[in-house]
């Protein structure tokens, strides 16, 4: 059996699926596997699946893991690993433990987080963070999350609940949130809302191709980038109100925590510079210059594989490696 160094496994759960992955303490990751995931899964098996698969891949690496990292959406109380809140499309997990399964199957450390905080220990270890002290990062998809490092730890408040930035008021008399509030930072920035408000400009004052119905019904985040790339007016301008909203939040947190860097992590953070460059625009807008003075913006580096790599991160910060 191989044992160079020390092995972690990273469990990422999302809505509809868990991936699941090997990482060395070098940020090496030998594969993930997607695991689909149904809302009417018991938490046995959703357990029992992921356990399964963790013993199948050690045994083809000829490894063992030192211990277990798992992320999820909603906010986790990390002693217990408990969803706390915020775990609406996957019942099961509600106010049940993501660590015990696997911690009384396998005898083995397991630690669970929220999947922004474990996103940010990704990177602070592995990715683009590596290289700063403090820095803010917000991860862009269906949701909106966030986190915060300071003075090189995952910040997370005094009941590990912190970094909710996608839940930051922009307008307190916009549209209703999932939270009960208004006018939050999701509404404005995720995915769905990026795809709504393209809609909505190209049935309003749309013209060629753009306005087809069929083509505006399974209109994708992706697909209004590739458009404002190529020149779409409509999506050029959603493209940039969606930059102008993440500078106003990343131009407030420059203010309030003077970090040296904002990270923009999540599955929109692929769109790369097309989103990068009029963020990078319109911060000076939203931040004072002497906090903003040195602050560098970029897209997270670990991309797809943030999650796995961000579970498993976790272990080495809470094992103190």
């Amino acid at each position: 059996m191989r044992q160079k160094n020390r092995y972690f496994c990273g469990v990422d759960f999302g809505g509809t699926a868990a991936k699941v992955g090997i990482v060395d303490e070098e940020g090496q990751l030998f594969g993930t596997e997607r695991l689909e995931i149904s809302a009417g899964q018991s938490y046995q098996d959703i357990f029992g699946t992921v356990a399964h698969y963790i013993r199948r891949r050690c045994r083809e690496l000829e490894v063992q893991v030192t211990a277990i990292g798992i992320g999820s959406p909603g906010f986790i109380d990390r002693e217990e690993g408990r969803v706390l809140q915020g775990s609406e499309n996957l019942p099961a997990f509600k106010n049940r433990s993501l660590i015990k399964c696997l911690k009384e199957d396998f005898r083995l450390p397991v630690f669970a987080d929220n999947d922004a905080n474990c996103a940010a220990a990704g990177e602070l270890k592995f990715g683009i963070g590596a290289g700063y002290d403090s820095f803010v990062m917000i991860t862009l998809g269906a949701g909106i999350g966030g986190a915060l490092v300071l003075e090189g730890r995952v910040f997370r408040g005094t009941r590990g609940l912190a970094g909710e930035i996608g839940h930051l008021c922009l307008d307190a008399l916009g549209p209703f949130c999932t939270c009960g509030s208004r006018g939050c930072f999701e509404q404005y920035a995720s995915s769905w809302a990026i795809e709504r408000s393209y809609r909505e400009k190209v049935a309003k004052r749309g013209s060629g191709d753009s306005g087809d119905p069929e083509q505006l019904r399974s209109i994708s985040t992706e697909m209004v980038f590739r458009r404002a790339q190529a020149g779409d007016r409509w999506a050029g301008q959603v493209v940039r109100e969606t930059a102008r909203h993440i500078a106003r939040v990343f131009g407030n947190l420059v203010n309030i925590f003077n970090p040296e860097a904002c990270i923009i992590g999540g599955g929109i953070s692929a769109a790369g510079e097309v989103l990068l460059q009029p963020v990078q625009d319109y911060i000076a807008d939203f931040a004072w210059p002497l906090p903003l003075q040195g602050v560098r913006i970029h897209t997270a580096a670990l991309q797809n594989d943030a999650g796995v790599l961000g579970a498993a991160a976790q272990c080495l910060e809470r094992l103190g490696g």
